[in-house]
């Protein structure tokens, strides 16, 4: 099937890829996220420590959701949502399969870089590109409202640090403090957009 875009001043209404519909993700539709199925199972790990960059081999198995952190996660998307953030999801039919959002808040020494703050593709819809075309709705949108980086706070799986590096990402030259204190652990990325 054709790509089909339909796109207004700073809104992409609908895409059709292989029967797979991208398309702003609407206030009342956040709490579909319980539906990707985000169990995972992971091998290596990266760690980033004195510059370094060193992956170390380390077995986890992610069921699911921690239901604790899914509320906390659905409660900072709505305040994300309410203060303009830039939500895109994919849909086989009726169910979200994956989701990217963009903060609308520039942040930086120079105001000039914008976060994207939530990435999940579900475990089926994982190796496809689907994770790819939602990064790139992220970052086009970044770039049309002026960002010059797009600022990445990755889960240190050796698959999701790999996937942002495979599509033009690498470490941050400028460490957000507030985020990594939020999450040390994470490997901190920024694409630059001048490039995209």
């Amino acid at each position: 099937m054709q790509s089909t875009f339909i796109r207004t001043k700073f809104r992409i209404k609908k895409i059709t890829v292989n029967n797979m519909k991208f398309r702003l993700i609407e206030r009342n539709e956040i709490e579909k996220i319980r539906d990707i199925d985000r169990s995972e199972l992971i091998e290596n790990v990266y760690y980033y420590k004195n510059k370094e960059l060193s992956v170390v081999s380390e077995h986890h198995e992610i069921s699911g959701w921690d239901p604790i952190n899914l509320e906390n996660i659905i409660t900072n998307l709505y305040t994300l949502f309410d203060r303009k953030g830039y939500f895109y999801g994919a849909f086989e039919k009726e169910k979200l399969v994956g989701i990217s959002v963009l903060d609308s808040d520039f942040i930086g020494i120079n105001k000039k870089t914008l976060l994207l703050d939530f990435l999940h593709i579900d475990r089926k819809y994982r190796k496809t590109g689907l994770g790819k075309s939602l990064f790139e709705l992220a970052a086009k949108r970044a770039k049309e409202l002026g960002a010059k980086k797009l600022y990445i706070s990755a889960t240190p799986s050796k698959n999701t640090v790999q996937f942002y590096f495979h599509i033009g990402c690498r470490l941050t030259e400028e460490l957000n403090k507030e985020l990594h204190e939020l999450e040390p652990e994470d490997i901190h990325l920024q694409l630059d957009l001048n490039d995209f």
